[in-house]
């Protein structure tokens, strides 16, 4: 009987017509590096802009500014284990790495695939506790509890399968050690389970906002320009649904290392694009305080005020094209989030005419959501 050595044979045989090379084989390694810098700068200079308002302006972290930290920390531990994993073999073809390689790689991957899990977890609770903070006021409507429910939802799922892939197999070390005597449940499924349930995900944090923008009491011009802000999440949906086309082409292409280094790029783009929604809320805020715009300090709920004595009626005025005579309209009114008053003004930032009628001081509006009489 004829032993193989596993420092010599291919983890798959080459395709006809081409040769196993050990030596100098083809690499996706430099496209993994400059996409990865690419992914990361941008997505660091969106978190730099979040904490410096955080820290800086309104001076009042809240729940989700320390899990989009936690988000972005674990976006880091993916692309650490996922480059790490490049080295070890998997920027090549199946057939231009051996047996002996195989499994480091496989147990890296699955420290890539957990940090993977829950980045989107943290990521995906971020943009819904902010869609929940924006959008819904003190009465709980439809609103509230579709965003709640997304809140669940989104939770079990992750908690779900950030579990299922640390127990892959049983011993976990069969995970990468087939020999192990184990159970193991089918990977590949528990991925096509991932990335579709993913891109429902990914779907519901964009079209959740929508839905809620189009519940604000406001005229069409101005809600589009609130949407434009959540309008990143788009993208999020498209990258999601080519990640979900690779993982597909996964279970139909042996050349496992080659299409996993190509998934896992375009998740790294997914998970980064879903953080930097996250923090375009923040944005505008930013931009009001870059250019000189915000004149009083932060109130008790983290946002600029004007003294209660210099408010105006004419000011109080400005209120109204949100209001209605409708008893079943709800209004914000002192619970009105840091968020609230970023999105009206960033909805309200071509109004010139508006913008002198405060003269130049951050308004204060109550956003009102339409009720529908059962």
């Amino acid at each position: 009987m004829v032993t193989m050595d596993p420092n010599t044979t291919p983890a798959l045989p080459p395709p006809d017509g081409i040769e196993s090379n050990f030596e100098n084989p083809p690499t996706l390694m430099p496209a993994l590096i400059a996409g990865t810098t690419l992914i990361h700068l941008t997505t660091f200079l969106f978190i730099a802009a979040r904490l410096f308002v955080v820290l800086a302006v309104t001076k009042k972290p809240r729940v989700e500014d320390y899990l989009a930290i936690l988000a972005y920390l674990c976006l880091i531990g993916y692309t650490g284990a996922i480059m790490y994993a490049e080295t070890l073999g998997m920027e090549h073809h199946m057939w231009d790495i051996t047996l002996a390689m195989l499994p480091d790689i496989l147990r890296t991957c699955n420290t890539v695939f957990c940090f993977y899990t829950a980045a989107g977890g943290f990521a995906k609770t971020v943009v819904f506790l902010q869609i929940k903070r924006i959008f819904t006021t003190p009465h709980r409507g439809v609103v509230f509890w579709v965003i709640v429910c997304s809140l669940v939802a989104n939770a079990i799922f992750y908690t779900a399968m950030l579990l299922l892939y640390i127990f892959t197999c049983w011993p976990r070390e069969k995970i990468w050690n087939p020999t192990v005597e184990g159970r193991c449940i089918d990977s590949n499924r528990l991925n096509m389970a991932m990335g579709v349930l993913n891109v429902i995900s990914d779907v519901e944090a964009f079209l959740v906002p929508a839905w809620a923008i189009w519940q604000l009491n406001m005229k069409l011009k101005q809600k589009i320009s609130v949407f434009v802000v959540f309008s990143v999440g788009a993208v999020a949906v498209a990258i999601g649904i080519v990640g979900l086309y690779y993982r597909i082409i996964l279970l139909q292409r042996p050349d496992f290392t080659w299409l996993l280094s190509q998934a896992g790029q375009i998740c790294m783009a997914e998970l980064a694009i879903v953080i930097i929604v996250g923090c375009c809320p923040y944005i505008p805020r930013l931009r009001l305080h870059l250019m000189g715009r915000e004149v009083s300090t932060t109130g008790g709920n983290g946002y600029s005020r004007q003294p209660s004595a210099q408010r105006s009626n004419k000011s109080k005025n400005t209120w109204q094209m949100y209001r209605t005579s409708d008893s079943k309209m709800t209004e914000l009114g002192e619970s009105v989030s840091e968020e609230h008053l970023e999105m009206h003004h960033y909805a309200h930032g071509s109004d010139k005419g508006s913008a002198e009628k405060v003269e130049g001081i951050v308004r204060t509006t109550h956003v009102s959501q339409s009720i529908s009489p059962r």
